[in-house]
């Protein structure tokens, strides 16, 4: 199925770019939240009138982006699960404890689904970079604490 882009999305294309997609991820991803429309006559004609529109809403999400990742500079985190002697953890730290401590240094405009643990969940304790995409240019790494309670 082909589609225009309304907005930049990962390994996929830029604003304005018509795009081939597998149906069901146009279906179920693209249209409904507004990242793309599909590519008929009518539709990109009406995406070429407010190309513009697009275009400016495109940078206020980055520059809103970028302000956010200078909150996020440098941020350490410490967070403290139950651990063996040995440094491996009861269970582990995932995506949601470490979602739940950024909250809690008010910084809420983090989503679940920013939060990239590329090597999956952490299982002992020690020092660890995880990296937050705030936007699909912009991917910050901050730094986790896990200690033993």
């Amino acid at each position: 199925m082909k589609v225009v882009l309304v907005t930049k999305i990962k390994n996929l294309g830029n604003i304005g770019d018509i795009v081939d997609v597998k149906s069901g991820f146009a279906r179920n991803f693209l249209l409904p939240y507004h990242k793309a429309l599909p590519a008929t006559e009518k539709y990109i004609k009406d995406f070429e009138e407010k190309k513009e529109e697009y275009l400016k809403k495109a940078q206020d999400e980055l520059s809103l982006a970028e302000a956010n990742a200078l909150k996020i500079e440098g941020l350490k985190l410490v967070i403290s699960a139950n651990a063996q002697e040995s440094g491996a953890l009861f269970g582990s730290v995932g995506i949601a404890e470490i979602l739940e401590s950024i909250h809690e240094k008010g910084l809420d405009f983090v989503k679940r689904s920013s939060i990239i643990l590329s090597t999956g969940p952490i299982k002992e304790v020690g020092e660890f970079e995880v990296n937050v995409e705030l936007h699909a240019e912009i991917v910050k790494s901050i730094s986790i604490e896990v200690k033993a309670k």
